[in-house]
């Protein structure tokens, strides 16, 4: 059976440390690391607008890896599933 540690990821000071944690955990056990990233929807007359900054979900999926702390290379693989 394949364990992963799992982190939610925001890129925020608590998130990072985390996250740290986690890849040394995932590190430790010989498990994969998962980090994850939630976003609220946003409400539906608003969903047609584009969004602030240039932010899409391709834009999110290639950020918050390589924001991920660097300590998560100690993890033996690093996931970011398709949203």
């Amino acid at each position: 059976m394949s364990r992963t540690v799992t982190v939610g990821f925001d890129g925020s000071p608590e998130s990072r440390a985390a996250a740290e944690w986690a890849a040394r955990e995932a590190g430790l056990r010989g498990s994969r690391l998962l980090l994850v990233h939630v976003r609220e929807p946003v409400p539906e007359p608003m969903a047609r607008a584009p969004l602030p900054g240039g932010e899409t979900r391709g834009h999110w999926s290639e950020r918050i890896p390589r924001e991920a702390p660097a300590g998560s290379a100690a993890a033996p693989s690093a996931s970011t599933p398709d949203p």
